[in-house]
């Protein structure tokens, strides 16, 4: 029989890792009929055998860093509370380091946490995927445990999550294609690596439906401001635009204040999209239809990428699909 993972137990039983972690353990928190689905996994394709838990309650103390460009962000402040309910779960701590600038910090940021002695390091969002930090990763760091949420770096200590942006942005345009919006523009981050991906699902989306696939604007930072000034640049150069769809949440908040400030009716005469279904896409009027990476799902998964490391066991790489989230902002 094959021998499962806690991820491919998730997947499978159509439940969080969290909760395969209960059953796993044998706790009383999680009902019968969940415990039974999981359970029918298990029996069905194979086990994770709970000597693993009892192993790693008796291993070292272990702390994990989190490093991340800017934590102010919601999306990165919602995956970095899931990594660490995660870890503390495991009784392992977290220790959390911004970096400002990759390019020019990595080294430094990285060689101070190991003087630290963290365990290992769990890298958040495409900034690390860029060849300074594949390099140093390979040469320099080639034994510290490294996961990745969103950088394919294709190392062998290197694990990834990856969240399919490209899939998750097809889907968008073609719901809006559905609701009769044929107008699309896109507004995304410049440096952004994950955007870039989004570039590609928006341009294979509107291909598919038939649309046309020229109205893309990009900003230089990640800001509600940047996303308000791209928004009256946009409308500029593009008086047509029936809908839009941001790359990340502020900059759909600042959309927002900006169609609402000019008085044009969101979604009666342009509709909204923003990425991530992060707090913000509730906080604002109205409601945003939200693009959904699954940010809880993929922190805990992570974690527990890095947690299983430590304690020896075989960790794969993970690709995880995208849903969409409807709200008032595309239709009332």
């Amino acid at each position: 029989m094959q021998k499962l993972t806690i991820y491919d137990i998730s997947q499978l039983a159509g439940v969080s890792i969290t909760t395969v972690s209960r059953v796993l353990n044998g706790s009383d928190s999680v009902n019968p009929e969940t415990r039974a689905k999981v359970e029918a996994v298990i029996n069905e394709h194979g086990y994770v055998p709970k000597q693993k838990a009892r192993n790693f309650t008796r291993m070292k103390s272990y702390t994990v860093a989190l490093m991340l460009d800017d934590i102010r962000h919601a999306y990165m402040s919602e995956l970095a509370y899931a990594m660490i309910q995660q870890l503390n779960s495991w009784k392992v701590s977290a220790l959390v380091c911004n970096i400002n600038d990759v390019e020019q910090e990595f080294v430094e940021k990285v060689d101070s946490l190991i003087h630290q002695r963290v365990n290992g390091i769990i890298l958040m969002g495409s900034i690390f995927e860029k060849n300074i930090c594949r390099v140093a990763i390979e040469r320099r760091y080639s034994e510290v445990p490294f996961v990745t949420v969103n950088a394919n770096l294709a190392l062998p200590n290197v694990c990834e999550v990856l969240q399919n942006h490209v899939q998750g942005m097809m889907d968008a345009v073609k719901y809006l294609h559905h609701i009769g919006r044929k107008k699309v523009a896109f507004v995304y981050l410049k440096r952004s690596n994950s955007d870039k991906k989004k570039i590609t699902g928006f341009i294979k989306g509107m291909e598919e439906c038939g649309l046309e696939a020229g109205r893309i604007l990009e900003v230089d930072i990640l800001s509600q401001q940047a996303g308000t000034e791209a928004t009256h640049r946009l409308l500029q150069q593009y008086s047509d635009v029936d809908s839009i769809i941001y790359s990340g949440e502020c900059l759909a908040v600042g959309g927002v204040h900006a169609l609402n400030d000019l008085g044009i009716p969101i979604p009666e005469q342009i509709a909204v999209v923003s990425f991530n279904n992060a707090h913000g896409a509730t906080v604002c009027y109205p409601p945003l239809t939200s693009v959904d990476n699954k940010i809880a799902e993929c922190g805990k998964m992570a974690a527990q990428m890095m947690i299983d490391i430590l304690n020896r066991e075989k960790v794969e790489n993970v690709m995880l699909s995208c849903g969409l989230v409807i709200r008032q902002s595309t239709e009332k």
